[in-house]
Formats: C-alpha cells, structure tokens, sequence
C-alpha cells in the first residue's frame, strides 16, 4: 500500500518529527552563578601543616600521580653526541624503508 492510498499525502510521510506545540517560543533560562566563601574546609590546614612537618605517616604516591602527566620528565641524553647518532640511524631507516617500499611498488605493478 502507497501513502496515497490511504489519503495520506507524501510529505506528512517524511515527516517524522513530532508535532509541537507552537503557542510557547523557548527562551534561554538565567544564568545560576555560584559563589564561595573563598575559604578552605574546617581542619584542611591543620591536616597538611602536619603531614608537612612529619608528624604523620606519608602515604607512598598513588598510581594517579605517578601515571600523569605533569609528573612527567623526559630523560635527557647524558651525551648529545648519542642524540645526535640516534636522529642519523632513524634517518637511514626511514630511507631504507622508502628504497624497500618503492622497490616492491616496480617489481609487483610497473613491471
């Protein structure tokens, strides 16, 4: 069975939104601004001024800050001589694998 069939015209068949209310137009709500006391919780400094003076036990540093990224340093050669050899060998690998692919590329389809 066709739309027109049941009197049902083509476009109210592609019409597959639901039908809305027209009287009420939407409006943004207002903005909620929060504020604070500018103040730290009761007992947040007596807890870290004695966990700085070592009076506590340290806890060992939790996977979450070792594994972030701002806990990151990168290694630095200890001879730049090695950084610089390093870039060469990475160099020459990179035109050895560019001779190998270009190389297969001729003998399989231009030859």
């Amino acid at each position: 069975m066709s739309a027109e069939a049941n009197n049902i015209p083509i476009e109210d068949d592609l019409n597959t939104t639901a039908p809305q209310d027209k009287r009420t137009a939407w409006t943004m709500p207002e903005p909620v601004f929060k504020r604070t006391s500018g103040r730290l919780p009761k007992g947040y400094e007596k807890q870290f001024s004695q966990s700085s003076t070592g009076e506590h036990e340290t806890a060992a540093p939790s996977s979450e800050s070792v594994d972030s990224v701002e806990g990151y340093v990168e290694p630095k050669p200890k001879n730049p001589t090695l950084k610089i050899l390093v870039v060469v060998l990475a160099l020459m690998a990179m035109a050895a694998f560019i001779a190998v692919f270009l190389t297969v590329l001729y003998f399989f389809f231009l030859r």
